[in-house]
């Protein structure tokens, strides 16, 4: 599978606000967003270099500027970084970013080696990366201090094929090779691409289990602190209208969903699979 980053950009250039809608129009959207944000909250402090890399339309650039670290943002898309611009504006925290740029995580070639205490990659940036990700790892280790951390998700194999159930998909399972190396998710293979022009999946991808993720993690050198799913419980386009109707059930499912996040048992359920990992110290 060949990575397209024109595509990749292309896509993301027409999503536009959608990207930053996702993680708020939905139950499942506002919890995956608590699940993601934990972990920079136990991470980041204040004066950290930080890079948001693939940093959509700022959501969590606004949060760790909000833990007082100095953000730059990285982005594909144009009009990604535009929508980032704007967030931030709105809440008057654009003067605090350290610096906004376009830029492929395959090739930080404006970035120096070990410039920032921590980097930030989510969403599927790196599933985007297609057989690229290697290439895409190292560039996110390089730019990262030794002793530094990496918080990073992709997307979840085990997580995806569960969309099969509540979207009811006949048409995928039933041509299921024509959309999803099928014999390597058969055969139990921890990494499985996505099919060339296949309707199923918006931009062709690399997805992970959870088995999988922390292998090419540790092939990198990386230490891997702690793993998580988002979200384990609820799969999104699940119908949830008798829980969205009730404040006190709704409180209790994001309870429920952080509580279990990261339980090992469920680490393969969500549609992300994130890791928190260490870079090793000089010497180390």
């Amino acid at each position: 599978m060949i990575y397209e980053p024109n595509a990749v950009r292309q896509y993301f250039d027409e999503f536009s606000e959608r990207e930053w809608d996702r993680l708020s129009d939905s139950i499942q959207g506002r919890i995956k967003y608590r699940i993601h944000r934990q972990f920079l909250d136990k991470v980041v402090r204040p004066e950290m270099q930080v890079l948001d890399a693939g940093c959509g339309p700022g959501r969590f650039a606004i949060d760790l500027i909000g833990l007082g670290a100095n953000v730059t943002l990285v982005d594909l898309s144009s009009v990604q970084l535009e929508l980032a611009r704007r967030h931030l504006h709105k809440a008057n925290l654009l003067q605090r970013a350290t610096a906004i740029q376009q830029g492929d995580i395959t090739h930080l070639d404006t970035i120096d080696d070990s410039t920032f205490d921590t980097t930030v990659c989510y969403g599927s940036t790196i599933s985007y990366t297609c057989q690229e990700f290697p290439r895409a790892l190292a560039e996110l280790i390089r730019v990262t201090r030794p002793g530094g951390h990496i918080i990073a998700s992709v997307t979840s194999l085990f997580g995806t094929l569960r969309l099969v159930g509540p979207l009811d998909a006949r048409d995928f399972i039933s041509s299921a090779d024509c959309h999803l190396d099928w014999k390597a998710v058969l055969s139990g293979e921890q990494i499985a691409y996505t099919k060339l022009g296949s309707p199923e999946f918006h931009q062709p991808m690399v997805l992970f289990t959870s088995v999988g993720f922390r292998s090419v993690l540790e092939a990198a050198g990386l230490t891997v602190v702690e793993m998580a799913s988002a979200n384990p419980i609820v799969p999104s386009f699940t119908s949830l209208s008798s829980i969205a109707e009730n404040a006190s059930a709704a409180e209790e499912l994001e309870r429920l969903e952080l509580a279990t996040c990261k339980a090992p048992g469920l680490l393969d359920a969500g549609e992300h699979l994130i890791a928190v990992a260490k870079k090793g110290s000089v010497g180390s």
